[in-house]
């Protein structure tokens, strides 16, 4: 497809550039990317990719604006809380590139969507913050042969890298990587150990600098090389990735990727129970978090809550004298998600006792309500 006047006055520094020309430029125009999530990764590589003329791209996220995505999600302004993120973003990038066409899906992706959306496409860019996600992610990509451009990225921290193998070749995939999907648990969550907006900014442009070397077809962009980069101090590596012969090629989604269960965020009945008592005034909540959590989320307003943040306790001495002083015998501890308070339960049971205190960790902590 020619492209129009205007596009090609709109991207005329890029002809400048060496190795790319018209065809070059043409084969963005004419590529149709799906991006998975308009956050912290999606919203600064969509703004890289419209305004680098790439034709057509596909957002799904079913999410809303909150006043603390505004920091790292730069589509957005104080303005846009409460409205869907992918209108949010696709009006952005109509502003940015007149003519792009994009389709913005308010929706989650799950087994049932994740193969037609990610084999309908040239590319698909994973800007998701969850271990569930990015395994459906890829495997959906296997599976349709489809090139995947995958991120991460926390605290200080990013890691990129292009996966490409499918039903008629074997190139490398995520598993070869990383075989198995960790417990969602195991690493802690950008809401728990914190992100640098500049950060998220800096690999979201690596995987829009990425897509288009691959798309266009300059700068040997391929397969097999994951980037890590660390923004204190600046560093960047290159580790290669091969593919593993002991591994067999995905060729079926798995038929849950525990998303349902990290995401529907339901209280299970112990911490319905739990909570009942905390407003009955049988039981005094204690939250372990940081302030900067508590910020974010926390138990209905009804409870009164302590607070103990993990980081200011220095000895066990301090945490008896603490529960010395509240004069309950039954003590809910929570967190963000339940895996803090649970070992906090287990560290401090005993201590806890001596003071004739009960300790119970609250299941699925604050995001769990």
């Amino acid at each position: 497809m020619a492209l129009p006047d205007y596009e090609l006055r709109r991207i005329a520094r890029h002809l400048a550039l060496p190795g790319f020309g018209l065809e070059q430029q043409e084969r963005l125009h004419n590529a149709h990317v799906l991006v998975i999530g308009a956050g912290g990764l999606g919203c600064p590589l969509m703004q890289s990719l419209a305004s680098a003329g790439v034709g057509t791209i596909t957002i799904i996220d079913d999410d809303t604006v909150d006043i603390t995505n505004i920091h790292r999600q730069i589509l957005f302004g104080a303005d846009d809380v409460g409205k869907l993120k992918v209108e949010v973003a696709a009006q952005r990038l109509e502003e940015l590139q007149p003519g792009i066409t994009v389709n913005a899906l308010a929706q989650r992706l799950n087994t049932d969507n994740a193969v037609e959306l990610v084999g309908s496409v040239d590319l698909v860019l994973d800007g998701s913050d969850s271990f569930s996600t990015k395994y459906l992610v890829a495997d959906a990509a296997e599976i349709t042969g489809t090139p995947l451009i995958w991120a991460t990225v926390l605290r200080f921290h990013g890691d990129l890298a292009l996966f490409h193998s499918g039903p008629d070749f074997r190139g490398v995939g995520l598993r070869d990587l990383f075989p198995d999907q960790p417990d969602a648990n195991s690493v802690p969550d950008c809401a728990t150990a914190g992100v640098l907006g500049a950060t998220t900014a800096t690999m979201g442009a690596l995987m829009a600098t990425h897509a288009i070397g691959y798309l266009s077809g300059i700068g040997a962009t391929k397969p097999g090389k994951m980037l890590s980069y660390d923004a204190f101090p600046p560093t960047t590596r290159t580790f290669k990735v091969a593919a593993d012969p002991e591994r067999s090629l995905t060729t079926e989604l798995l038929s849950t990727y525990g998303a349902e269960e990290s995401q529907a965020c339901a209280l299970t009945t112990r911490s319905a129970e739990l909570l009942g008592q905390a407003r009955r005034g049988e039981c005094t909540a204690v939250d372990i978090r940081e302030p900067h959590e508590v910020m974010l989320a926390d138990l209905p307003a009804e409870i009164t809550t302590q607070k103990l943040p993990l980081s200011s306790i220095n000895s066990d001495d301090e945490v008896a004298d603490f529960f010395s002083q509240l004069g309950d015998s039954q003590v809910l501890v929570y967190c963000a998600a339940g895996l803090r308070s649970k070992n906090f339960v287990e560290r401090y049971q005993a201590v806890a006792q001596r003071t004739g205190v009960v300790l119970e960790s609250l299941p699925g902590g604050v995001n769990g309500l």
